[in-house]
């Protein structure tokens, strides 16, 4: 026998296998459908008239006597026999109903486990025509052309047998040959497509375009073949398409043409949803669409025509997914979309709309995965995802459900103006460009960043629109439109810091145009509806943060903070005017900018290495206008606003007081700096005043509250640090510090007195902290001010140069430090008069009892002459005036009750 006819006789071999068995499969099934007929006869059950000819008359069973109390009704339940005192019992509790999804599944095993050959014989015939053309090709039994016609005879051989078996038996459940028309069509129309594809990526046979012709028509077929035959069919078909290509093996040049092949199979299963509400088929299609494309990406992105081609397959991938379902051009999805669903529980979405969202939500990242190949694959993302987020935002007009579909292509674009690695190829071929032209004497100006912003600026517009015409969520559509652009030019800003590739000038230019373009919308969002004061504060806010974001570019530290300030003058304005409650967001977000500036960025060091006037205009210029924002928000039902104004113009005013004694003492000491006692004692106060602002903030409560508390905290860490370097190293009585400037007008004042000032100012303003906090700055307060008058009275009697201990104590000052505790005692009895408080008078007894403690101890024996004389006589009169005094004020604290 020759080798011909044992290849020959092989093929037969294949073909009759699965043939032989689809007929055994009949017949087994016809056997079974007998026994189970015969066994349903046998067990089926007796006649009630042969049970009683066979076994008599029945004998009456007596029943039990009714309860005397029990109402006709309740007859039933009595003559159960139950017992008066027991309880009925619980009824049985309802099923749990299972999910949808868990439904499904249970059903899809259930059919495998029962008809799992059905599956075996399909994929069994599948492979046997395309293992036949891959037989041919290693062989190389036959031409290229008759191998594919093998391919297609067994093909349309298998339908022709699958549609013949339909007529003659029928296809339903209840027939013998169940579920074999649909395997034998299904492996046919397998067959069929991997002879196209052999035809088109093997050997060449037919060009792209007719191929895709025929492709569609074979998926039309199918698509008709599965109206006839049901879902089985479907999945077969499909599962079979897909693969294919795959099974097939070869190589093209252009691969990319696959994914209009798996396109056309993927808009053939969502047509057999469409058409007979398979919802599964639609899955399938999609999650085998969608991995067929990512399985040819993994192995041929080699070229910028399949990365762009992969791009607009995944992309029209979901627009299939969206308008298939809807049969026609726009969708109509009704019903409430996913995020609604979530946050305002509406109910739950219809399915065509999570399937659209599913299949959007996949080819977001396949196009973001193709933009950082080259500058060709970078713009097509951009086109695409633009156009995407273009498209349903537009759709969502007459599909509800379809709104929160645009989020997602917007998210898209701006992660590409985020990331550097997805931007890398747009940005390195600028710098390119620029790099080559720069030795030209005119160049072109490069407009990639501008095109950027420009495909940001065109969802912005969409937005604004949808928003103007929309019935519903006008305000979330507001707000997209009001932060896509901005939002793309502040990341640009971020990660890529176009002024220096394009210039200062022209970038803030991009600024002032999405300034302006942001006016127009608030100005159009007002015509259309005046009441609606939120959706017009949203492009306002965006106007006001574009203008500072050009500002920022191009001016100076000092003028950027007065820029800031400005708008929190302007936003304080339009609300005044124009009613805007969104207006207290940007002022609050100018105030934490404005606080960052002064603070952080240039910050206080700027400050201090700058001169006087640059830092006036600096602090004193954001003093002035958070102190007209605050006048503009008098009277204005926005508490919020106010408190943060407040609470930055104390802050603000801190430090401007604090960095102009700064540079006055540094008029005097140019080569002194902040590492001096009065240094830190300043730098003590502004941080006191910086954690005042956050005390003053927290009490609006909110979920900024926390974090409020704890920069409070943190704050008064770094003052307490500085006061305690005050207290030990930089201690003019223990360190090497010299005391600059003459009696009670020196740098003991911003050391010690201007921190106790900022503390008591905390304690008083501060009024809806604890009691214990208040009480903590008010002795602290003290403190400060007591150390104060003892280094001041001692710098009155040294000097500058000698305030150390170990200079010693001469008597005058010994006796002046009696004299002051003398008259600290007097004014806190005073202040307990004025006030008729208790406390205050004790505290001035504390300390008339630390002076005559002082006396009695240190002045006795530090003392001598004329001088010990005067001390004793002072004080015996003091404690005399005093004593009269305390009675006095006891008495007028409690008139009726009889003196101690």
């Amino acid at each position: 026998m020759t080798d011909d006819a044992i290849i020959a006789l092989i093929i037969l071999f294949l073909l009759a296998v699965p043939i032989t068995l689809v007929y055994l499969l009949i017949v087994v099934i016809r056997l079974k459908r007998r026994v189970a007929a015969l066994e349903a006869g046998q067990t089926a059950p007796i006649p009630e008239a042969m049970k009683s000819a066979a076994t008599g008359p029945a004998r009456p069973v007596p029943a039990p006597p009714a309860r005397i109390d029990a109402a006709p009704a309740e007859a039933g339940t009595a003559a159960e026999g139950r017992a008066p005192w027991r309880s009925p019992p619980k009824p049985p509790a309802a099923p749990k109903r299972p999910s949808v999804l868990a439904a499904q599944l249970s059903r899809l095993t259930h059919w495998l486990r029962e008809n799992w050959f059905y599956a075996a014989a399909a994929a069994s015939l599948a492979l046997a025509g395309l293992f036949l053309v891959q037989y041919g090709v290693e062989n190389g039994l036959l031409p290229p052309a008759a191998r594919v016609a093998a391919a297609l005879s067994f093909g349309v051989l298998l339908i022709a047998g699958g549609e013949v078996i339909r007529r003659r038996f029928g296809d339903s459940e209840a027939s013998a040959t169940a579920y074999l028309p649909s395997v034998l069509s299904g492996a046919g129309l397998v067959s069929i497509f991997g002879g196209l594809v052999a035809a088109r990526m093997l050997y060449g046979l037919i060009a792209p375009t007719p191929a895709l012709v025929l492709l569609f028509a074979a998926a039309l077929g199918g698509l008709l073949l599965g109206w006839r035959h049901g879902p089985l069919l479907a999945a077969i078909g499909l599962i079979g398409g897909m693969l294919a290509p795959f099974l097939v093996g070869g190589s093209s040049d252009t691969p990319q043409t696959l994914f209009a092949y798996f396109a056309l199979l993927a808009a053939l299963g969502l047509g057999f949803d469409t058409l007979r509400r398979w919802a599964w088929i639609s899955v399938l299609s999609v999650v085998f669409a969608t991995a067929a494309g990512w399985l040819l990406l993994s192995v041929s992105l080699n070229t910028d025509a399949f990365g762009i081609s992969f791009a607009a397959f995944v992309a029209i991938l979901a627009i299939l997914a969206t308008l298939i379902p809807a049969r026609g051009l726009t969708p109509d999805h009704d019903g409430p979309c996913l995020v609604e669903a979530v946050l305002k529980r509406q109910g739950k979405p219809i399915f065509p709309a999570l399937l659209s969202l599913g299949t959007l939500l996949a080819a977001i990242p396949a196009i973001l995965l193709i933009a950082g190949h080259s500058p060709m694959t970078a713009w097509a993302a951009i086109l695409v995802l633009t156009a995407l987020g273009a498209a349903y935002a537009l759709w969502s007009l007459r599909a509800p459900a379809l709104q929160d579909h645009a989020l997602l292509p917007t998210l898209g674009l701006l992660a590409i103006c985020a990331v550097n690695d997805l931007n890398a190829p747009i940005f390195d071929a600028l710098r390119q460009h620029l790099a080559d032209t720069a030795s030209q004497t005119e160049t072109r100006f490069s407009l990639d960043i501008t095109w950027m912003l420009l495909a940001a600026t065109v969802l912005s517009v969409v937005f604004a629109w949808r928003s103007q015409t929309g019935a519903e969520n006008r305000l979330p559509w507001a707000g997209a439109a009001a932060l896509t652009a901005p939002l793309a030019g502040l990341l640009l800003e971020a990660t890529r810091h176009p002024a220096g590739i394009i210039g200062a000038y022209p970038w803030a230019l991009h600024g002032l145009a999405l300034a302006a373009l942001m006016t127009l919308m608030a100005e159009r969002l007002a015509r259309q509806t005046p009441e609606d004061k939120s959706r017009t504060a949203l492009p306002v806010l965006s106007a006001l943060a574009c203008l500072a974001f050009a500002l920022a570019i191009t001016l100076t530290s000092t003028a950027l903070t007065l820029a800031i300030a400005a708008t929190i003058v302007a936003a304080a304005a339009l609300d005044r005017r124009f009613d805007l409650p969104l207006m207290g967001a940007y002022i609050a977000a100018g105030v934490v900018a404005i606080g960052l500036r002064l603070t952080f960025d240039p910050g206080v060091g700027w400050a201090t290495q700058t001169t006087l006037l640059p830092m006036l205009l600096a602090y004193g210029g954001s003093l002035t206008a958070l102190l007209a924002a605050y006048a503009l928000m008098q009277g204005r039902p926005r508490p919020k606003s106010r408190v943060f104004l407040e609470s930055a113009a104390w802050s603000v005013a801190g430090m401007t007081l604090s960095l102009t004694l700064f540079h006055i003492i540094r008029t005097f000491a140019p080569e002194a700096g902040l590492q001096t006692h009065w240094g830190y004692g300043l730098l003590a106060a502004l941080w006191s005043g910086v954690a005042m602002a956050q005390l003053f903030r927290q009490e609006l409560g909110g979920w900024l509250r926390p974090l409020r508390i704890a920069l409070a905290a943190l704050f008064g860490v770094i003052a307490g640090v500085f006061l305690l370097l005050l207290l030990t190293d930089f201690n003019p009585l223990i360190g090497r510090e010299t005391v600059l400037g003459p009696v009670l007008l020196n740098t003991l004042i911003p050391a010690y007195l201007l921190p106790a000032a900022f503390l008591a100012i905390a304690a008083c303003r501060l009024t809806r902290q604890p009691k214990a906090l208040r009480r903590s700055l008010v002795c602290a307060a003290l403190a400060l001010a007591a150390f104060w008058v003892m280094l001041t009275i001692r710098h009155g009697w040294q000097g500058g140069s000698g305030m150390r201990l170990n200079a010693g104590v001469t008597q005058p000052e010994l006796y002046s430090y009696t004299v002051a505790l003398l008259l600290a005692g007097a004014a806190l009895f005073y202040q307990a008069l004025a006030r008729r408080s208790d406390l205050l008078r004790r505290a001035g007894v504390a300390i008339i009892a630390l002076a005559v403690a002082k006396v009695f101890v240190i002045d006795i024996s530090g003392l001598s002459g004329l001088v010990r004389v005067f001390s004793f006589l002072l004080l015996g009169l003091s404690l005399a005036g005093l004593a009269w005094l305390n009675r006095w004020v006891q008495g007028r604290a409690a008139p009726n009750r009889p003196p101690d």
